[in-house]
């Protein structure tokens, strides 16, 4: 709720002159106006008029005159109370109080002239006394009594009145959104809303009143119970969080309390607190915060963000493998003791008390030891962060490793300047000669001294350049557009005049196109040896031929391997299953999970080989075994009950008649097992899809073939990966990404077994929008011979 706000506060005006004096009441409106409320005053009886008057005393002395009219007996000394009720009602008290005295006087001088009823009715003078004294005063105290409740009513109707509008002003010029409502069973219903409250919600206010609590406003959390118990009685306030909802994003701070119904029906106050900015403002600090904590933990450079003491108060884990402890201890060491090396005490004291003013980071370069036998040199940016009125009040330390660069450079100097079979030729834009490395001094005879700053066509044959380039400039226009000439032969001369046969390329140095760098290499001695070449490219044909045959042995060498080690793993398997149940020895309970993960990975292992066995058997032509008919239908359900679907719903549509085919029933089973467990791995959560992720298998039967359909909505396939999938360990780059498990030879098994059956496989896919796989299979002929056995 806002701050209330009292005049004569630093944050409030003045009220003016005219609005200040007694029994005034002001109002601090939300535009920041005092405005003035007529003042309350208590009311009087209705002023009476001066005909009024008149009657009023004149009916009073004829009253007086009837009652003490000499020989008058009757007991009617009550019917003079009756005009001065009148005067307590309706005259001042002034005139009431002169009445009352006048009245005073003419009864009791009457009774002692012995007049009126009292004085002629033979009593004593002291009882005369008495009874008029006795009846005068009982007169003054109900005329008294009277005109005073009259008088305290109207001040309390006053009273109440001047409150009721001050409310309503107060009500209707909040800036708080106010609604009084009242209860109609378990629901508040409106009966009232102000302007800021109408502002809050968007409705109208003829559309609010009326209208539930419920229908304005969608609470937050779990609530309800709350805000019930306030409707029932059980609490007489709730407080929660609610939005608008014509309003996306908005947040409402709501109060709900209950007010003293007065023995009737109860009603209710809401306050409504708009606090959608404050709520959107902390929503993008922490989203701020969240990204600069991400920004800095995964960050390839050293960050470390120091206080003014020099403390460290964050390190990424670059700067903590750098300083080689773990993150958190480098949080509260003087940065000079972090093992870091990038700021002494001294320094950090000089970068906090002359601070540097331009805010352009500082840059040191210090060596540091990091480990055992090695050195980083790290260049350090170090920038100082001031607080809201400009005082140093943090410093961000980033580095950079730059030892691989630096390790480079100079590897790139002294291969430049190393003894090698490669000549390298700097040209300028000009034709000169701007540096060579030792290989072309070596080539050409000629010291780098000597070469520097000739022309670069002096190295060629003359006639060769002219004929074939047009010099230096006909040179330059055969560089292609990727920046390289095409490698080359040219002949080079040396300083004895003697030919280089030398394989060339020239590519730009820049992206101005001016400097260039000729790289050559000396093939005179393989020009000159054409014919052994050819010899050895026929020795190539026959080592490709070679490599075919290998090619073969190889596939035959995988096949005798996971045979051969199915028996081992398997043998590894079982006895890990012996030792998990207790058969041989009981096994401690830390050994427990040791012989789950060997069991789990043997078995792992005789999947893998198992694969690579079939897979070996289509390339040898012996997969298939006996064929059988084979009812799709069952091979549909034993996918389904063994394949643990996880999070991903699996939807299964089958033909309700039989869908048979003659095949092998396990290689059957293992196309729909797997091809249902390749769209439950990639449609789950922890493949990265969508949380509502589905697999549907369809089986029917299709102008005789029987179809069996594979969809689900993963991360689909991308369009350069859908003709690779099925090739022997390929997994796609997108698979690799998200680290799903798999060996690769999933799919290249379907499509073995499919094309052994005669079958066709294809694929649709997009990604992010799942894959569809189709296998189609000739049905059974009823014609087939009799010695096909049914499976």
């Amino acid at each position: 709720m806002p701050p209330r706000l009292r005049a004569g506060s630093p944050d409030v005006p003045d009220p003016p002159a005219h609005a200040v004096g007694a029994g005034v009441r002001v109002l601090l409106r939300s535009d920041g106006e005092w405005h003035r409320l007529d003042p309350v005053t208590a009311p009087r009886a209705t002023p009476a008029r001066a005909g009024e008057v008149v009657v009023q005393v004149a009916v009073l002395v004829a009253v007086l005159a009837a009652v003490f009219a000499p020989g008058q007996q009757l007991p009617l000394m009550f019917v003079t109370a009756t005009p001065l009720v009148w005067a307590a009602l309706r005259l001042p008290w002034s005139m009431v109080a002169v009445e009352l005295a006048g009245f005073a006087a003419v009864v009791s001088g009457a009774t002692v002239a012995g007049l009126g009823p009292v004085g002629t009715s033979g009593l004593g003078a002291p009882a005369r006394a008495a009874t008029v004294a006795a009846f005068v005063v009982s007169v003054a105290v109900v005329v008294l009594v009277l005109a005073r409740g009259v008088r305290r009513r109207a001040e309390l109707v006053a009273r109440a009145t001047a409150d009721s509008i001050l409310f309503r002003r107060a009500f209707t010029e909040s800036p708080l959104g106010l609604l009084l409502l009242r209860g109609e069973g378990d629901h508040l219903v409106v009966e009232e809303i102000n302007a800021s409250a109408v502002t809050i919600l968007g409705t109208p206010h003829a559309d609010a009143i009326g209208t539930p609590l419920d229908d304005l406003i969608a609470r937050d959390g779990p609530d309800e119970a709350g805000l019930r118990a306030v409707v029932s009685g059980r609490l007489e306030a709730w407080h929660g969080w609610a939005s608008v909802p014509g309003r996306p994003g908005s947040r409402l701070e709501v109060t709900v309390a209950a007010l003293d119904g007065g023995g009737g029906p109860r009603t209710y106050s809401a306050q409504l607190l708009d606090v959608t900015g404050e709520h959107e403002a902390r929503r993008r600090l922490l989203t701020a915060e969240r990204l600069h904590e991400a920004t800095i933990d995964t960050t390839a450079s050293v960050t470390v963000v120091i206080d003014a003491d020099g403390v460290v108060v964050r390190a990424n884990p670059v700067a903590a493998e750098l300083a080689g402890v773990a993150e958190g201890e480098l949080v509260g060491r003087p940065v000079w003791e972090s093992g870091l090396g990038a700021l002494s005490r001294a320094e950090v004291e000089a970068l906090f008390v002359w601070p540097n003013r331009s805010d352009v980071p500082v840059v040191t370069e210090r060596t540091t030891s990091t480990g055992p036998g090695r050195v980083a040199t790290i260049v350090w940016h170090t920038r100082v962060v001031r607080d809201d009125i400009g005082t140093p009040s943090h410093a961000v330390l980033t580095g950079t490793d730059v030892t691989a660069a630096r390790s480079s450079a100079q590897l790139t100097t002294r291969l430049l300047g190393a003894s090698i079979s490669t000549a390298l030729v700097g040209v300028s834009a000009d034709g000169l000669i701007t540096f060579v490395n030792a290989g072309a001094e070596h080539m050409l005879g000629w010291s780098a001294d000597d070469v520097r700053g000739r022309a670069f066509a002096e190295l060629f044959d003359a006639d060769e350049l002219r004929s074939r380039a047009d010099g230096f400039a006909g040179l330059l226009r055969t560089i292609e557009e990727g920046g390289e000439t095409p490698a080359r032969d040219w002949t080079w001369r040396t300083r004895d005049r003697e030919a280089v046969v030398v394989s060339m390329t020239v590519s730009r140095t820049g992206d101005d196109g001016g400097d260039l760098l000729c790289v050559a290499r000396d093939v005179t001695e393989q020009r000159a040896t054409q014919g052994r070449l050819r010899d050895a490219l026929e020795k190539e044909r026959a080592a490709i031929e070679r490599l075919r045959s290998l090619d073969r042995a190889k596939d035959e060498f995988v096949s005798t391997v996971s045979h051969e080690l199915r028996t081992p793993v398997t043998s590894i398997v079982g006895y890990t299953e012996m030792l998990r149940d207790g058969s041989v020895v009981d096994a401690a309970p830390a050994q427990h999970p040791l012989l789950d993960k060997i069991a789990r990975n043997g078995a792992r292992l005789v999947a893998i080989c198992d694969d690579l066995l079939l897979l070996s058997g289509f390339d040898s032509d012996a997969a298939t075994g006996v064929p059988t008919r084979v009812d799709l239908r069952s091979c549909v359900t034993n996918a389904v009950d063994t394949t643990p679907a996880g999070d991903v719903r699996v939807h299964v549509v089958l033909d309700p008649e039989p869908v048979e085919v003659v095949g092998d029933r396990a290689q059957l089973d293992r196309v729909v097992a797997n091809l249902l467990g390749n769209a439950v791995k990639f449609t789950s959560r922890a493949a990265g899809a969508a949380p509502d992720g589905e697999v549907r298998v369809t089986l029917q039967r299709d102008a005789g073939h029987a179809v069996l359909e594979v969809a689900d909505t993963g991360i689909g396939i991308a369009p350069d990966d859908l003709s690779a999938v099925f090739d022997r360990f390929y997994r796609s780059e997108e698979a690799q990404l998200r680290a799903v498990p798999g060996t690769g030879l999933g799919l290249s098994i379907v499509a073995a077994v499919v094309e052994a059956h005669d079958g066709r496989l294809t694929l649709d896919s997009e990604p992010g929008r799942g894959a569809t796989f189709s296998v189609r299979v000739p049905l059974v002929d009823t014609r087939v011979d009799a010695d096909v056995r049914r499976g």
